[in-house]
């Protein structure tokens, strides 16, 4: 029996998420930029971890595989639609040039990217105007990236919180 520790985990990682987005927009927009990717992963495995030992705890210290697979998963479906709903709320509506500076980092990390591995000229333009013509914060990009980070990295972390988590009850030998 799962209970409700899933939703109550994604509801308050997103909602964590949405205050340390918030504390970065107002105090640094950079590192809203730079950092919320791996914040927001860091958090969000921390809450799958919470809702997987609340399960397991309510199911006397034994869960399967299975059952310790669905509240991870769970809970980072919940924070991850939180904040990005929160995040498309923001770049759309809130500060659409935060999209600018977006692309200009992605620019900038892809030119320092192509003087080490040598790409040529043409390929690096190319390459930059698809940077400047994708919108990655609209509702197109976002549904269809929205659903296949459920698939991964979503999976890919509730299978490995299974896995960690997992303890099932042995029968005694007769």
């Amino acid at each position: 029996m799962m209970g409700n520790h899933p939703v109550r985990n994604g509801l308050i990682a997103g909602g964590l998420l949405i205050v340390l987005s918030l504390s970065f927009y107002f105090t640094d927009k950079g590192m809203l930029l730079q950092l919320s990717g791996l914040l927001e992963f860091g958090l969000v495995i921390y809450f799958m971890y919470r809702s997987v030992s609340a399960t397991k705890k309510d199911m006397n210290g034994f869960i399967s595989f299975g059952e310790a697979f669905k509240p991870a998963w769970l809970t980072y479906i919940l924070a991850t639609t939180i904040v990005t709903l929160f995040t498309f709320f923001l770049m759309n509506y809130v500060d659409p040039g935060l999209k600018d500076q977006v692309k200009d980092m992605q620019i900038q990390a892809f030119e320092q990217a192509s003087a080490w591995f040598k790409i040529p000229e043409a390929e690096q333009t190319a390459y930059i105007d698809r940077i400047q013509d994708t919108d990655a914060y609209g509702i197109q990009s976002i549904a269809f990236t929205l659903p296949f980070s459920f698939l991964f990295p979503g999976v890919f972390f509730a299978l490995i919180m299974a896995l960690i988590m997992k303890k099932e009850q042995t029968l005694p030998l007769t």
